[in-house]
């Protein structure tokens, strides 16, 4: 059963303080940093050809921000825009992460093994409004076409968030958060896990309200938002190799949304219940989950929409040798939505991807998957990865892949110009990158990325292919440089270049990004964090108002915070985002936040 407690352990360690988890600092072991996500089982991160980037808990912590979304924008290859949103968090207001240029429609979201893209939407896509940060202990970014793996949208990559996490047999944590600020903010979270011999449970709880401010920049109205988030995780070891789990999540929110102060009503639900099973050389994980969205939101012609995906699949491991890994399985999707009609979707799968250590210093794996759709029929996918550690401290990855997106139940079906006859999207994708570390923990690292979307799905009075390419390439630059054990500045920069079939350059991507930031601990209990976030040259884009694309300033937000950790652990801040009162737009017509203050305590037990 060691494979299967491994990845839990790692996600537990990872999402809780040391202080949390009972153990001394100096006896705390250093795990290999995995990633869950690149491949159909978790590997070191040394060893994937994936391009991966993760985000721990106490990364969230020390970002400045509350909103996972921004924190995740903070690495390179991420960008993320929103039509308003107090303090940044964009509450009640459509909020997408875009990667490597492209937009949330090619971006599956995962929570705690749950696929919660909204069904019921014009496309396939998560709005990240629905999501408290607090709530979240790790985020990890796959970049790049992952359909091999996870099916439809999976064009651009693919994002695993993980909320509550049950620990590991004798382990038990708590944290209690709680945070006041800037337009009538509050916020509380709590935490808390424990695991017996053979069983461990953990719940996580948020709940967060604003008075908010109007999201249109001519408004008067201040749209406030209130919202709760809870999350659970439990299993049980039936023997030492079967665990039974179970593990989901709710989200519930009423918001105001101009224009005219309107009201509306978020409603999300997830559940997921998984065997895994250890059988000779062979794992098996057999896993069932549901997720349910249901929009409240008057408009002219309809205020309701309602979306369910439902989920069966079963993964299969074998361990051929310690150099050889065999990974299969299938799995069946339905998914559903009710506007004006009741819709519905089924797609059948079946996939294999083979883990091969060449040489002590070479990784490839190699992933192939075919779809059945119920409405265009089949489609297969490929992915080619490798990892090439030159030199014990030099690390080259490449990937080669294909992708699609299927057409949504809305273009296919839905009210206006829906065309059952659409072909689903077809994508090519590849990037190569070389890392080099450090012993201190300093890394540098640069990609080139390259991919391309054939088929477009497009609406002039109708929904319809659009002939031609759409192009988004590019350079991805990150690092860190760990100056002592009390300093470390990061870096990321990405220029991209992402262009329509008729190349002219996508509306809300900046040709260049770049974030930097510091992280100081200056006593042993006080510490200091800052971060710059540059986005510039934005192609014209519509906005709130008009009929034609508006241009879009480039702009510089700076954040800040301080940690003050008490003798008990207990730890107070207080974080000012927008440090210098930046004046900006990223959707012409919709406001972000002017300088916010916050404070909070954080207390772990």
């Amino acid at each position: 059963m060691t494979r299967f407690l491994s990845t839990a352990s790692v996600l537990a360690l990872t999402s809780l303080p040391v202080s949390a988890q009972g153990i001394a600092a100096e006896e705390i072991i250093q795990l290999e940093e995995i990633t869950v996500f690149g491949n159909l089982n978790e590997t070191p991160l040394k060893n994937t050809g994936a391009n991966v980037a993760i985000v721990t808990s106490g990364d969230l912590a020390r970002d400045a921000t509350q909103s996972v979304s921004e924190s995740l924008s903070r690495r390179a290859g991420v960008t993320f825009t929103n039509s308003g949103g107090a303090g940044g968090l964009s509450y009640g207001s459509p909020t997408n992460i875009r990667l490597r240029g492209l937009s949330e429609v090619y971006v599956p979201v995962l929570l705690n093994g749950i696929d919660i893209s909204d069904p019921s939407g014009t496309q396939n896509s998560f709005n990240w409004s629905n999501i408290l940060g607090t709530g979240i202990t790790r985020a990890e970014v796959v970049k790049g076409t992952q359909s091999a793996l996870y099916g439809s949208e999976a064009v651009a990559g693919v994002i695993g968030l993980t909320a509550a996490q049950a620990p590991e047999a004798g382990e038990r944590a708590g944290l209690l958060e709680l945070e006041v600020g800037s337009y009538g903010t509050r916020r509380a979270t709590l935490n808390y896990g424990i695991a017996g011999e053979r069983a461990g449970f953990a719940i996580s709880a948020s709940r967060a309200t604003t008075d908010g401010f109007s999201a249109f920049s001519d408004g008067s109205d201040d749209d406030s938002f209130a919202g709760t988030q809870v999350s659970f995780d439990t299993y049980y070891d039936v023997t030492e190799n079967i665990r039974v789990g179970l593990t989901g999540f709710s989200f519930n929110s009423d918001f105001d949304y101009d224009p005219a102060n309107n009201t509306g009503t978020a409603k999300l639900t997830g559940l997921r219940a998984y065997l895994d099973a250890e059988t000779g050389a062979v794992r098996h994980r057999l896993d069932v989950s549901r997720f349910r969205s249901k929009r409240e939101f008057p408009l002219a012609f309809f205020d309701l929409f309602e979306g369910e995906r439902d989920k069966f699949g079963y993964v299969g491991t074998w361990t051929a040798s310690e150099s050889l890994q065999v990974s299969y399985g299938a799995d069946w999707t339905r998914e559903t939505a009710q506007s004006f009609t009741e819709d519905e979707t089924v797609t059948r799968g079946v996939f294999a991807e083979i883990q091969y250590r060449a040489t002590p210093d070479l990784d490839l794996a190699l992933s192939l998957r075919h779809d059945d759709h119920s409405e265009f029929g089949g489609f297969t996918s490929g992915r080619a990865a490798l990892s090439y550690r030159m030199q014990s401290d030099l690390t080259l990855r490449a990937s080669l892949a294909n992708g699609f997106r299927a057409p949504s139940l809305n273009e296919l079906f839905g009210p206006f110009g829906a065309n059952p006859d659409l072909d689903p999207e077809t994508s090519r994708s590849a990037d190569i990158g070389i890392e080099k570390t450090y012993g201190n923990g300093s890394y540098v690292s640069a990609t080139l990325f390259y991919t391309e979307v054939d088929d477009l799905i497009g609406y002039t009075t109708a929904y319809n292919q659009v002939e031609g390419t759409s192009v988004s390439k590019g350079v991805e630059i990150e690092g860190e440089w760990v100056a002592t054990d009390r300093i470390s500045v990061f870096g990321a920069f990405t220029f991209t270049d992402a262009r329509d079939a008729d190349g002219d350059p996508l509306q809300r991507v900046p040709r260049y990004a770049l974030d930097l930031g510091i992280n100081a601990r200056l006593t042993d209990a006080l510490s200091l964090s800052a971060n710059v976030q540059r986005r510039a040259d934005f192609a014209p884009t519509f906005g709130a108002t008009g009929f034609t694309p508006q241009d879009v300033k480039d702009h510089t937000v700076v954040n800040a915070q301080a940690d003050y950790t008490f003798n008990n652990g207990t730890t107070a801040y207080l974080r000012v985002e927008n440090l210098f009162d930046e004046q900006y737009e990223v959707i012409p017509g919709y406001q972000t936040s002017d300088r916010a203050a916050y404070f909070g305590i954080r207390a772990t037990f």
